[in-house]
C-alpha cells in the first residue's frame, strides 16, 4: 500500500481496536480464573495421590527422593517446551509445588511415627 492511501489517526488518539481492550481484558480474566479453577482441581488430586503415596514410604530419603524429583522436573521442562510455555516458569513452579508437598509429607510420617501403635493403646 503506498503512503497516499495509508490511513494516519491522529496523534493522541487510541489505536484501532483500543476501545475493546477493557473488554478484552475481563473476556481474558475470566478465562484466566476457569483455568485456575481447573488448575486447582488439578492440584488437589496430585495432593490426595501424594498422600496416598506417603502411607507406602518408611523414610525421609523416601520422600526427598532426588532422582525421582530430578525426573519430574526434566519431564516438566519438556512439557513446558512442547506447549508453548517457557520451561523456567514450569520448573520453578513445581519446585515450590514440590518444596511444599514433601514438607507435608514429611509432616504426615512424623504424625505417624507420634501415633501410638495399634498394641499400645
Amino acid at each position: 500500500m503506498s503512503d497516499q492511501h495509508r490511513v494516519v489517526a491522529p496523534a493522541g488518539s487510541m489505536p484501532a481496536g483500543a476501545a475493546d481492550g477493557p473488554t478484552r481484558i475481563a473476556a481474558l480474566r475470566a478465562r484466566i480464573d476457569g483455568l485456575d479453577q481447573r488448575i486447582v482441581e488439578l492440584l488437589a488430586e496430585r495432593t490426595r495421590v501424594v498422600r496416598e503415596l506417603t502411607v507406602h514410604k518408611a523414610d525421609e530419603a523416601a520422600v526427598r527422593s532426588p532422582d525421582r524429583v530430578r525426573q519430574v522436573l526434566d519431564r516438566v521442562h519438556d512439557l513446558a517446551e512442547r506447549h508453548g510455555m517457557p520451561p523456567a516458569v514450569a520448573v520453578a513452579t513445581y519446585r515450590a509445588l514440590i518444596e511444599e508437598l514433601t514438607r507435608m509429607q514429611l509432616d504426615m510420617m512424623d504424625t505417624r511415627r507420634a501415633e501410638p501403635a495399634a498394641g499400645e493403646r
